[in-house]
């Protein structure tokens, strides 16, 4: 894994990665409540980003946000991100990571889900490719059964699902799913 690059864009402003702070109280933190994309970049340009803005959107869509940026302005933010972390050419190629929550709220709520000002975050990291021996020889691989949505008995943070079916009974006007 390679060491992120220096700058970041966090809600409108561009600043160092290790100045950046969210909120305790973003529900991507509390209940992971947030989309995310991640996407190459070869010789400082975007491969397919018009397909991964298409995808955010949807993702976006999924859990009833709209986009809180327009496809201009995604271009814009991440043509920026490239620029200031590419340097001199240093590091042409890299991968952008950018996420959208729903948001901080004062408190912890599960649904109806609070109208917010969405938290929108992007950052760089260098690409590592695999080097030629793993291209030649490949990796070993084991087969599992997907689980994650299967396993209710984990008090874990990733409460999507919960958000989701309480919303979904919020809208039915039941107290419950």
């Amino acid at each position: 894994m390679a060491t992120p690059l220096p700058l970041c864009y966090l809600n409108g402003e561009y600043l160092p990665l290790t100045q950046a702070r969210v909120s305790p109280l973003d529900r991507a933190f509390l209940f992971a409540d947030a989309v995310y994309e991640v996407m190459p970049v070869y010789g400082r340009r975007p491969f397919r980003f018009a397909a991964h803005c298409e995808r955010l959107s949807r993702s976006l869509q999924e859990l009833g946000m709209r986009d809180p940026r327009s496809r201009e302005q995604w271009h814009d933010i991440i043509a920026t991100l490239i620029e200031r972390n590419a340097g001199d050419n240093t590091v042409p190629d890299m991968y952008v990571y950018w996420q959208v929550t729903r948001g901080a709220e004062y408190g912890r709520t599960h649904a109806p889900l609070p109208q917010l000002e969405r938290t929108v975050f992007a950052f760089c990291s260098p690409l590592v490719l695999p080097d030629q021996a793993t291209l030649e020889r490949g990796v070993s691989c084991v087969t599992a059964q997907d689980n994650r949505w299967g396993r209710c008995d984990i008090k874990s943070t990733a409460l999507l699902a919960n958000i989701l079916l309480r919303e979904h009974a919020t809208q039915a006007g039941a107290a419950e799913a």
